[in-house]
């Protein structure tokens, strides 16, 4: 083996030429809980539709002409795969084995879908069903992002409204439509407020509170905008696990709904494709159980609350960045998101936001899965990030998806960048925790993922770079830190420490994707828009299934607005769907 094979991160396979059959042979729809193994026991099977399409599929679905931009053709690490409802084909009335009737049908029980579905119920009249391809709905998040309500003014916060829609549409570098953020702008508040009240309701003694949140750097507004959650049923790990408390929060808000007069809610069953009337209104859905296909009509309206497509590979490959896949790994376990809202959208002729599609990214990344704060391995992420020549690329203490872009932007797409760490890092741990991230830290080299030396120039051996050019990348640093002064990437050195010691560690330092962000353009209603952007009545669109609010990437460095858009379009879309609106 040559000197320099042994660095290169272990790979693995992705679907190409199968496109998504591999999807359809795993057979279940969904998930056992939130492993990322296939369960064994769900019931419902995707046999035909989409797994029998290519990733030709996902430039065909268009309504409209669409053309191809020529991209790097790299594999990418995202594997994390989940099953597709949609099909694309005309589904025989033989297949289909029953009708039911309802006012409002909700694809999806994750957090958007079960807030939807609250919202359309809350009349105690409107029948609403919603069905969960999963065997039980899933969310991975942290607090939500909020324009005002009473938690924001009890702790005396105002956030001013105009301020905050525009830093997001800032962020969004206004490529984005009016709509989707001023209706967040104007009812966020609200929806948290209401929010509060189904906590309330249920039987989790959730409570929301503001969060407060360290600025950001770089010139990243960071306005207050975090409405966290809390229960005294949760441990303390469930609490201070970043995400975990999500899927507490979903079981919670299902839970209450399950138990409404005028409530349906069904797992292992999927919506497969949207039916509507020629050009007119969507009227319901084929749909997809044990028993096999059936039909939903929907009175008043059909809300997609099915997330994004970050649990389909060949999708992320079509749709994406090649940058923003390549040499990068998954983070939320979740596999129910595979694009089935966006698609049926578009099958039925809807308006999906401009590709390349928005990705919430991350660095902290290892080859499979993200460097959790419970293993110890901090301290070695404090250091510099270097390429694979040596050679520092940005300041380190930019938000995680500037630093996730940054590393992308390295020779294939950050394949090998590395956080750069000495003993002067671990100087300040206590013997205890010292051993623990050491412990932690060989691990990873006995996975290949890391590296340890006696000087810089042994370490630039191992990780196959020039000797001395990380030897002078570390002193010129060194020599920041001395002038208080970053002269190459501005970052604040006032907590920084100097690379130095007896002893240095480099660790593979790539990046991660929790989610994809970009859906099906909607009004200030949370109707989904046609191509001339007309409403397709009938139709909604929430959270991640919804578009019009991100472009590019998710502004990790603003509190909560993905969360906060879930939270709010699900309200918003479940009042609209129960008046018919």
């Amino acid at each position: 083996m040559g000197k320099h094979e042994c660095l290169e991160p272990t790979r693995r396979g992705f679907l190409k030429a199968a496109g998504v059959s591999a999807l359809a042979a795993a057979g279940a729809f969904g998930l056992a809980g939130c492993s990322s193994q296939a369960s064994n026991t769900a019931a419902v099977k995707n046999a035909g539709g989409v797994g029998k399409f290519n990733a030709d599929l996902y430039t065909d679905v268009f309504p409209v002409k669409t053309r191809n931009i020529p991209v790097l053709d790299l594999e990418s690490d995202l594997t994390r795969t989940g099953n597709v409802a949609f099909e694309m084909r005309d589904i025989p009335e033989s297949e289909i084995v029953r009708t039911e009737e309802t006012d409002v049908l909700v694809a999806g029980c994750g957090l958007t879908g079960s807030v939807a579905a609250l919202s359309a119920s809350d009349d105690g009249t409107t029948q609403v069903l919603c069905i969960e391809k999963m065997d039980v709905g899933r969310g991975m998040f942290e607090g939500m992002g909020v324009v005002g309500g009473k938690k924001m003014e009890e702790a005396g916060n105002i956030v001013d409204k105009a301020e905050m829609m525009d830093v997001m549409r800032f962020a969004a570098q206004y490529r984005v439509p009016v709509d989707p953020i001023k209706l967040w702008g104007d009812r966020s508040g609200e929806a948290a407020d209401w929010l509060q009240e189904k906590f309330d309701e249920g039987e989790g003694q959730i409570q929301t509170y503001f969060k407060a949140g360290t600025p950001a750097s770089h010139g990243y507004a960071a306005p207050q905008t975090e409405i966290a959650f809390k229960s005294e049923q949760w441990s303390e790990q469930t609490t201070n696990n970043a995400g975990g408390a999500g899927i507490m929060i979903v079981a919670d808000l299902a839970n209450t709904f399950s138990k409404r007069a005028n409530a349906d809610l069904r797992y292992k069953t999927a919506i497969v494709k949207l039916e509507r009337e020629d050009g007119g209104r969507v009227t319901g859905a084929i749909c997809k159980d044990e028993s096999g296909y059936f039909r939903v009509n929907a009175s008043k309206g059909v809300i997609l609350a099915t997330g994004g497509f970050e649990a389909n590979p060949t999708m992320l490959k079509s749709w994406c960045r090649t940058e923003d896949v390549t040499n990068y790994a998954s983070w939320c376990p979740n596999t129910g998101s595979t694009g089935d809202g966006q698609l049926m959208g578009l099958a039925i002729g809807g308006q999906m936001d401009p590709l390349p599609a928005a990705v919430m990214n991350f660095d902290f990344g290892n080859p499979t899965g993200f460097y959790s704060g419970a293993t110890g391995l901090s301290p070695f992420l404090s250091g510099i990030m270097i390429n694979e020549k040596g050679v520092r690329f940005c300041a380190e203490d930019l938000p995680f998806q500037a630093r996730s872009n940054a590393i992308s932007a390295q020779q294939g797409c950050g394949a090998r960048t590395w956080r750069l760490s000495s003993s002067t890092q671990l100087a300040s741990l206590e013997d205890a925790a010292r051993e623990k991230a050491l412990t932690a830290f060989d691990g990873l080299i006995e996975k290949g993922w890391a590296f340890r030396a006696s000087s810089l120039a042994e370490l630039a051996e191992k990780i196959g770079c020039d000797a001395k050019t990380l030897e002078d990348e570390c002193a010129r640093f060194n020599a920041f830190k001395d002038a208080s002064k970053d002269d190459d990437f501005n970052r604040n050195m006032a907590k920084a420490t100097k690379i130095e010691g007896d002893e240095f560690f480099a660790m593979i330092h790539q990046s991660t994707i929790l989610a994809t962000v970009s859906g099906l353009v909607v009004d200030y209603n949370c109707h989904v828009l046609d191509y001339d952007n007309n409403v397709i009545e009938g139709l909604y669109a929430a959270g991640g299934a919804s578009g019009g609010f991100f472009s590019g990437n998710y502004p990790r460095h603003i509190f909560g607005p993905s969360v906060g858009r879930c939270v709010t379009f699900g309200y918003v879309s479940g009042e609209h769907a129960a008046k018919g609106e």
